[in-house]
């Protein structure tokens, strides 16, 4: 049975009314029901009741609309005790649920709540502004509640959105490492496969160059040279295409250490020379340069150099000048190593896409030297890990000056020019000093040089304090003092052991200190500098 009555608005509601509330009162007591009309009949909200005198009849109203509270009674025709607030709880739980009980038991009305009603409202004790109050919080309860749950909802919608999207971009991600692995494998098999079959090429042409296989006359001996030379272009591409793979893994490595300007010079002069004379390009190298020695990848140098050289010798036409010098900034505590031309020049506005990856904006005059264009990319990139950096200087027409930079041992710029190399994901720089026993010998220095270089990662950096210390300077994710210090310590003990025949390295290890990389690079080189001069004091970190 359903009993609908009418709302009683009050004199303040009759202009405006701000809300109705719809009640559903459960109760088979017709007597109690009326008292419960009775005490909601007045009041600033508008309340709207409907009457169930049964658990199933209130079910039915509940399925046809929607109710704001409800008020039901324990015991019911067909439901008793906790039962009935069980089964309304299950039917409609954005629903609040008060009790009306005769009882007067806090166990029963603990009962009561922890079966899912929000109240409980004593039948004899309950009074108009009691009842109505109690329904009022009771809707607030509930709307907060349910937007507890929405946010709620919606919350862990969005994080099962992010938690797969995280897994799809790390399937991307191992998707994408595996793509540049398969990519550098095969880089590196195919350069192999390459370079067997070019290098048999190149001894034959020389025994047909050189008059073993019979007499050529001075054309031929021309052509054979200028093929030698080209495959020697194609072996410079393999390694450009290699290497630039290597530095875009992270691979590629840099041994950094004192190395003199000449020796860096006399290593590329034989092949430089060799084509400046194919383009019948005059050539001049600086020689015998007085300055200081360089700290740097010896190697890495002269790939460098031998770009520069290689590119001027293109820029020029026949008969043209190509100058390789040296100079010593003592300023800036660096060596500028420089190739000049005075070939065709470059346009103001392709300097700065020189270094740029495939970048070709016409450093060359000779129509069937097709570039990839890697190699003042890979040039600059160079520069870079040995610390310094590439510049150019041209105007069309009247040529141009490439040169760039190596610090020279004890330079103060090399610790900052380290700094400025690392990126993320590295958060810290750990410091790292090595001493040896004075007592040492200078074989067992020179061996201790070399597996200090060899401990050395591509990340990190060698310096030299004295004949019996070094410094290492480590970047790393997080602020682990003791990881680096441990790998380094196990890494000598087993080379010791490999060294039987010879006396373990006598190499003491201490951590001097530890710098966040958010800080300024003037800062954390400041503190370094203060280091070199307080030895041994500890860095703060």
């Amino acid at each position: 049975m359903k009993t609908s009555i009418p709302p009683q608005p009050s004199a303040a509601d009759s202009d405006s009314l701000l809300s109705v509330l719809s009640v559903l009162v459960v109760e088979d007591n017709d007597l109690d029901f009326l008292q419960v009309s009775k005490n909601l009949r007045h009041g600033r909200k508008r309340i709207s009741l409907s009457h169930a005198t049964s658990l199933g009849a209130a079910l039915q109203e509940l399925e046809i609309r929607d109710f704001d509270v409800i008020l039901t009674d324990l015991c019911l025709p067909d439901s008793s005790g906790l039962d009935t607030v069980k089964r309304l709880k299950a039917k409609c739980d954005a629903i609040p649920i008060l009790v009306l009980t005769g009882l007067d038991d806090e166990a029963v009305e603990r009962e009561i709540l922890h079966a899912g009603a929000q109240d409980f409202l004593p039948k004899g004790l309950a009074n108009s502004s009691w009842t109505r109050k109690a329904i009022e919080h009771a809707v607030q309860r509930q709307q907060s509640i349910n937007e507890m749950s929405r946010v709620t909802a919606e919350l862990q919608a969005s994080h099962r959105l992010l938690r797969e999207q995280a897994e799809l971009r790390e399937q991307d991600h191992q998707k994408l490492e595996r793509m540049h692995q398969t990519a550098h494998e095969f880089l590196a098999k195919a350069s192999h496969d390459i370079r067997n079959p070019l290098t048999v090429i190149k001894e034959h042409v020389s025994i047909v160059r050189e008059g073993l296989a019979g007499r050529i006359n001075l054309e031929q001996a021309a052509m054979l040279e200028k093929a030698l030379i080209r495959a020697d272009d194609v072996n410079n591409k393999l390694d450009d295409l290699l290497d630039s793979s290597k530095l875009d893994s992270g691979l590629l490595d840099i041994c950094r250490r004192p190395c003199h300007v000449d020796e860096i010079i006399d290593s590329v002069r034989a092949s430089i020379e060799q084509r400046a004379a194919m383009r019948n390009v005059k050539l001049e190298i600086q020689s015998q340069v007085e300055a200081p020695v360089a700290y740097c990848d010896g190697q890495k140098a002269c790939r460098v150099l031998v770009c520069l050289a290689v590119n001027a010798i293109n820029a020029c036409n026949d008969a043209g000048n190509v100058r390789i010098w040296v100079r010593y900034d003592e300023p800036n505590q660096h060596i500028r190593i420089g190739v000049n031309d005075d070939g065709i020049g470059i346009q103001p506005r392709q300097c700065d896409q020189l270094a740029a990856r495939f970048a070709r904006p016409g450093v060359t005059t000779d129509p069937d030297d097709k570039l990839l264009g890697l190699g003042l990319s890979i040039a600059a990139r160079f520069c870079r890990l040995n610390l310094g950096q590439l510049h150019v200087e041209s105007e069309p027409g009247l040529g141009s000056i490439f040169w760039f930079s190596l610090p020279v041992v004890g330079s103060d710029q090399i610790f900052p020019r380290w700094l400025e190399l690392q990126s993320a994901p590295m958060q810290y720089v750990q410091l790292l000093s090595f001493h040896l026993n004075e007592q040492c010998t200078p074989a067992e220095k020179r061996d201790s040089e070399l597996l200090l270089t060899y401990l050395t990662e591509n990340h990190e950096l060698l310096i030299q304090a004295s004949d019996s210390q070094w410094w290492l300077a480590t970047s790393s994710i997080f602020p682990d003092v003791d990881a680096r210090l441990k790998k380094a310590t196990d890494e000598i003990a087993r080379l010791t052991e490999v060294r039987a025949a010879n006396p373990a390295f006598d190499i003491g290890i201490q951590t001097r200190g530890i710098w966040s990389l958010k800080r300024p690079i003037d800062e954390i080189d400041a503190a370094y500098q203060q280091l070199l001069q307080d030895e041994p004091s500890q860095a703060t970190r």
